[in-house]
């Protein structure tokens, strides 16, 4: 399975999760089975709310789940329409933290309430 994770940066595992999926520089595509991890630039980080696509990026990845720490509603169901689950990664912080906590299965899907209602939700 493979997963996509919104990255502040790209430092290795300690890399700090990106708060605003839309908004992240980089997102780490993580292969759980093969425990590959590849690094994509969000060419569209800089955007107006609701209108970034990133989403877009990923259709051809084959990837089955995102976590985040904030999505927005349209975000999130483009990648469901995509197929993609949406997780929320809780009290993870880094993208070790991440795959660490969706591999144990701790990490909760994305219930309507959490979707992010602006950039200043959280």
């Amino acid at each position: 399975m493979k997963i996509i994770i919104p990255l502040d940066e790209y430092s290795g595992p300690d890399s700090q999760v990106c708060d605003h999926f839309g908004s992240a520089p980089f997102f780490a595509t993580v292969d759980m089975a093969a425990g590959e991890v590849s690094i994509i630039d969000n060419q569209n980080a800089h955007h107006d709310h609701g209108q970034c696509t990133p989403a877009d990026n990923f259709a051809g990845l084959g990837a089955s789940a995102i976590v985040v720490k904030g999505i927005g509603a349209r975000a999130a169901a483009k990648m469901q329409s995509l197929g993609m689950e949406v997780y929320m990664a809780g009290p993870a912080r880094t993208l070790v933290d991440v795959i660490e906590g969706f591999g144990s299965g701790i990490l909760n899907k994305l219930d309507a309430q959490d979707a992010c209602q602006g950039h200043g939700c959280h």
